[in-house]
């Protein structure tokens, strides 16, 4: 017998596939991701002892992001729409991998909103799977499933494991030989508030934002002036995505001192991004600096300025 185990990355998951292994169903762990959230399949392969399925629901995500059925969470975090995705693409690829029902790492009541009895059965029914998917964790405490019925699994396998309290989890990791596992917080970007600040901030201007401009958001500090975007690279590998977007009307850094990268996304307000780069650079902040300008039509120049003064710039920052 064989099912389709979602993995998030997370311990819960892990050991609602070990437990349904032990028990000699083959389970094919599935990893889906998009630019707010994706697990690490390194870890979930070592600890797994099998290849990761790594599927991207990016535009399906989108939609329910713009719009979602049952609304937010704290933040931008469309939780019960999401998992109800996450199982509604799932149980279209069962006949692709020749399973027969799904399985989950969701814990009762671990998540107050999206994880009690309600919520749990909205993400099954919106997903039209009833029956299909089994909860190992808390599976004798939920309604049986089909797999149940017709013997594929047994009820006894199933645990009766509710709340936020970790310890039985860790039991279970020992019992299993996991020492190292990840934290139960999660990692998705939209629980974030200053994330989620930005998302609302580029929805506003792009009702349909395109997948490169989600992966910016990810990356630097981000300012919008007079219809200009600005972001300025924090560390060597934020300035290296930067350097390797194609999604910039101008990137520019300074010559003479050490600095970030900054790209326009969009506008041209060169002038006062210029100025912002200066501001976070090792460039003298009373001192004229120049900067190296570039813009996305191959055009290159250098402009001198001083640096932007910071309540100018904590003012335009997002």
């Amino acid at each position: 017998m064989r099912a389709l185990g979602l993995y998030s990355g997370g311990l819960d998951s892990v050991l609602a596939i070990k437990i349904m292994m032990s028990h000699g169903i083959d389970v094919i762990p599935v990893a889906f991701f998009t630019p707010f959230f994706s697990p690490d399949t390194g870890y979930g392969e070592k600890v797994l002892g099998r290849a990761i399925e790594q599927i991207d629901i990016t535009e399906e995500f989108i939609d329910i992001l713009l719009s979602p059925r049952y609304g937010y969470g704290k933040n931008m975090n469309p939780c019960i729409d999401c998992h109800s995705l996450m199982i509604k693409k799932a149980k279209e690829l069962l006949p692709l991998y020749g399973a027969s029902f799904i399985i989950t790492g969701e814990v009762l009541g671990e998540r107050p909103m999206s994880q009690n009895k309600q919520a749990l059965e909205k993400v099954v029914r919106r997903a039209s799977a009833e029956g299909l998917v089994v909860r190992p964790l808390s599976g004798a405490l939920l309604p049986g499933t089909i797999p149940e019925e017709k013997g594929w699994i047994k009820r006894e396998w199933l645990y009766a494991i509710s709340g936020r309290k970790r310890d039985r989890q860790m039991e279970l990791a020992a019992t299993f030989g996991i020492e190292e596992y990840k934290t139960p917080a999660g990692g998705c970007l939209l629980t974030d508030m200053n994330f989620s600040k930005r998302l609302r901030f580029l929805i506003g201007i792009h009702p349909r934002p395109a997948r490169e401009e989600l992966e910016l958001l990810k990356v630097g500090r981000h300012f919008y002036l007079d219809g200009c975007w600005i972001i300025i690279g924090r560390n060597e590998r934020e300035n290296k995505i930067l350097r390797e977007s194609n999604a910039w009307e101008y990137i520019f850094f300074t010559i003479d001192y050490p600095g970030p990268t900054g790209i326009i996304v969009e506008g041209s307000r060169i002038d006062q991004a210029v100025r912002i780069l200066i501001r976070y650079s090792d460039a003298p902040k009373d001192r004229s600096t120049r900067v190296r300008v570039i813009e996305n039509s191959g055009k290159s120049y250098i402009l001198e300025s001083l640096a932007l003064e910071d309540e100018e710039i904590e003012r335009i920052r997002l």
